[in-house]
């Protein structure tokens, strides 16, 4: 029976067999490596990253291959958990690409570089320039994409883990404002998206109403648990909602949106409308939890 931890895994082979039986029955060697037979150490140590990304002491696994990026962090206890840094809602050509994990502190930060076209690179702080690649370009005359050397530009985001999501990576601590009350609520799209409203105080005392396509139908009081309130407000405080804009919006119609309104101690409030979900990296940490807490209420 198989049964290898993480730190155990020594072989693109293993780490398969680990990822099929832990986390995802889809996740076969072929899946996952894109090749019918092993491949070599050097192969693996290119493929393969173990490290504790959040720093709880248990090693995380990082696979970076023929797949879109797998990265499973280690709670300990044979207790795993994957986490999605893509958009799955629409595919796209210019998806990030893992170009290193870096070591800043104590923390670990994931660098991300994604393609950009040459008239949004003033959208983004961080731009690199790659020179004398082999990219598609399109051609006007022939109405065509074809190959050319060019100069490629990237937009770099730096992640790091924390409460459990892949975040925007931070090196200054702000003050942290307390939250008293949050709430969230979602719309319906053309589909069977979930419409549902979560209010949540500092008590942790939650109220739950599900409208349509949720496991719970009707009003639901119960008090969360202590580690789920700490992540989910632990990412709130962290993202600095006040910061944000207060509304986002992405160019395809038909989604729904999520409305999230949290009140301070000191009486601010601060309220994030977000068509399609996709707002910031940090929102969509955060509905990951409001939507898992969605999830598990029967």
């Amino acid at each position: 029976m198989f049964g290898q931890t993480i730190d155990e895994l020594n072989s693109n082979k293993k780490v398969a067999k680990f990822l099929e039986k832990e986390i995802n029955k889809k996740y076969t060697f072929k899946e996952v490596f894109d090749k019918e037979v092993e491949a070599d150490d050097e192969d693996f140590e290119y493929f393969v990253k173990k490290t504790d990304l959040d720093n709880n002491g248990f090693i995380d696994l990082v696979v970076n291959a023929y797949v879109p990026l797998i990265i499973v962090l280690n709670n300990g206890d044979k207790n795993y958990k994957e986490l999605n840094f893509r958009n799955t809602k629409f595919f796209s050509d210019n998806e990030p690409e893992l170009d290193s994990i870096a070591e800043i502190g104590n923390e670990k930060v994931l660098i991300f570089e994604t393609e950009i076209q040459e008239f949004d690179d003033e959208e983004y702080p961080s731009i690199k320039i790659k020179e004398n690649q082999e990219a598609l370009s399109y051609n006007s005359k022939t109405k065509e994409s074809e190959w050319t050397i060019r100069d490629v530009k990237y937009k770099v985001d730096s992640l790091t883990v924390k409460f459990g999501e892949i975040v925007e990576y931070k090196n200054n601590k702000s003050k942290v404002n307390k939250i008293k009350e949050l709430y969230f609520s979602t719309t319906g799209c053309f589909g069977t998206c979930p419409i549902f409203e979560i209010k949540l105080d500092s008590e942790r005392n939650l109220e739950y109403n599900g409208k349509r396509f949720t496991n719970h139908s009707g009003m639901k009081s119960f008090r969360l648990n202590q580690t789920d309130y700490d992540n989910l407000i632990g990412l709130i405080e962290y993202t600095e909602l006040k910061k944000l804009k207060n509304s986002y919006s992405v160019n395809w119609t038909d989604d729904q949106t999520g409305i999230l309104k949290v009140i301070y101690e000191n009486g601010d409030v601060k309220e994030v409308q977000d068509y399609g979900l996709q707002g910031t990296i940090n929102l969509k940490a955060i509905y990951t939890k409001l939507f898992e807490i969605n999830k598990n209420v029967k």
